[in-house]
């Protein structure tokens, strides 16, 4: 079938196979597009310790405290900026969760006065974030 001609003589079929190079290119496009979002930049906290379980995978606006820094879903603000820029993205998102993530250097009079301007936008649903550890067995 992938010979013909005429007057009884085999002439090799000229035409390209693209089924395989299709199907490697569509593995590729799902190879990059899987990792694409874990090659954006993170922003490293040293979140406090706690035994107390959180929720897993709840979704919601992430407002990051490190050192002087102030980052609301990774778009860095200033303190007399905030209220501005919260109220923006708040508009955009609509009435999700707003999770705090604080680093452990950060002074609590600077993290309670984030959490303020928070519940003035008139949130209602806050979380602090933080890095869980098993409770030690008692009795040994």
């Amino acid at each position: 079938m992938s010979f013909g001609g005429g007057r009884g003589g085999r002439r090799a079929m000229s035409d390209i196979n693209v089924t395989p190079l299709v199907d490697v290119m569509l593995v590729l496009l799902i190879i990059f597009m899987i990792t694409a979002p874990a090659l954006l930049q993170q922003i490293e906290v040293n979140l406090p310790k706690s035994t107390v379980g959180q929720a897993e995978g709840a979704e919601g606006v992430r407002v990051i405290l490190k050192g002087d820094d102030i980052f609301i879903d990774k778009e860095k603000v200033s303190l007399k900026d905030f209220d501005a820029r919260f109220a923006a993205v708040r508009t955009r998102l609509g009435e999700r969760a707003v999770f705090i993530e604080c680093d452990e250097m950060v002074p609590w009079g600077r993290t309670v006065a984030v959490f303020s301007r928070i519940k003035d936008a008139g949130v209602e649903k806050v979380g602090l974030v933080v890095e869980g550890v098993q409770e030690k067995t008692k009795g040994r």
